[in-house]
């Protein structure tokens, strides 16, 4: 297979497919959203689907809680109280997550139809830019935001996918200054999904239990309440936080003590050691499933990477519509800034201003080890 690009019909919206010879990624004009990502495996010469997603608009528009393969925003991740100071003055956000503010708030970024633009087919590669303008005070935040996200697969780079987020204050805002933590929010299991027909019940994927889990640039992690707020604080990794030599997930996912999460499990936000404002990528994690031989590294530019193991799904979810995907059936490898960070002045803070705009970039490549069992 060469290198391609396809637009085919998605409810309302458009879904766009990059294609190389490693790698088919889809995504959906709902939410600037991962909605599909398939790695070749040479050896079975088949393509396992590694993204955890609907394969409908209409349930991906209806889902409330879950941002599967979405672009979230403005602020995404936590906005403690729902509220924050900037420049003086105190703004209010949507408590959408009890007393709190995640992922932007109600009907944010994942639920806008986002326009874009197919780069033509080059000789480095395939790309295509999705394109979302937020409006002045939307959800509480200030400032018009020009909002981009870039999603491209390089011929020198076959397996990797490379994701630019840019945002940049319009010249027509009311507001100079807002802040933004913008990212995307995919679920992995690299064990492979089933076939996902949305006319039938669906089977579920092996739990990531069995995912080995590498993280060797996260010495600190923010210390939050069960809520996953924080309180400002970035603490040594121990015990079942401590991933930087590398283990199983399934080992320390049931450690409650540790972990101060209902329903248990990974829910923390780790800071990127030697992270740099404006700096290079820097390895962020890498995680492998011995069943299929997949492995994938994540680099970014971001401050901080959030591991999520879906404890929030239903544990025993019967994969009909509404009830699609079962509690540890996907990791969550999330790069973005440092939640709640414009209430912690401690935290490298996230604050765009006019002329000085909002770039990070992020990169998921994949490998495939012929070592794996076949299944």
């Amino acid at each position: 297979m060469s290198f391609s690009t396809s637009v085919k019909p998605y409810g309302v919206g458009k879904l766009v497919t990059l294609a190389s010879p490693a790698l088919q990624i889809t995504i959906s004009t709902l939410g600037a959203t991962i909605h599909s990502v398939k790695v070749f495996q040479p050896q079975q010469k088949r393509w396992v689907e590694v993204n955890m997603q609907y394969s409908s608009h209409d349930e991906a528009l209806a889902d409330c809680g879950t941002y599967f393969g979405a672009t979230v925003g403005r602020f995404a991740g936590r906005v403690g109280n729902g509220r924050f100071v900037l420049d003086n003055v105190e703004y209010h956000t949507p408590k959408n997550a009890g007393e709190h503010t995640i992922h932007g708030g109600g009907n944010a970024f994942d639920k806008k139809e986002w326009g874009f633009v197919i780069s033509p087919n080059s000789e480095t590669g395939v790309s295509v830019a999705f394109n979302y303008t937020s409006p002045h005070m939307e959800n509480g935040f200030p400032a018009e935001l020009a909002c981009k996200v870039v999603y491209a697969i390089d011929k020198k780079n076959p397996n990797a996918l490379r994701v630019d987020f840019a945002a940049d204050i319009t010249d027509s805002s009311p507001a100079e200054a807002t802040i933004v933590n913008m990212f995307n929010h995919a679920y992995w299991n690299l064990n492979g999904f089933p076939e996902r027909d949305p006319g039938q019940r669906w089977a579920q994927a092996e739990p990531v239990h069995n995912h080995y889990l590498r993280m060797p640039n996260s010495d600190l992690v923010a210390e939050t309440n069960s809520s996953a707020i924080p309180n400002g604080r970035l603490v040594p990794v121990k015990g079942a936080l401590d991933f930087r030599t590398g283990c199983a997930i399934g080992k320390g996912i049931a450690d409650a003590a540790a972990l101060n999460r209902d329903p248990c499990g990974y829910d923390h936000p780790y800071f990127v050691s030697g992270w740099k404002p404006h700096g290079p990528l820097r390895l962020n994690a890498e995680v492998s499933s011995p069943s299929t031989g997949i492995m994938m590294q994540v680099y970014s530019t971001f401050p901080c990477v959030w591991v999520y193991t879906a404890n929030n799904l239903k544990a025993g979810a019967s994969g009909k519509p509404g009830d699609r995907f079962a509690r540890y059936t996907a990791v969550a490898i999330e790069p973005q800034q440092l939640p709640d960070a414009a209430n912690w002045k401690s935290f490298p803070q996230s604050v765009v201003r006019r002329g000085s705009p909002y770039r990070e970039t992020m990169v998921n490549v994949f490998h495939v080890s012929s070592a794996a069992s076949k299944v």
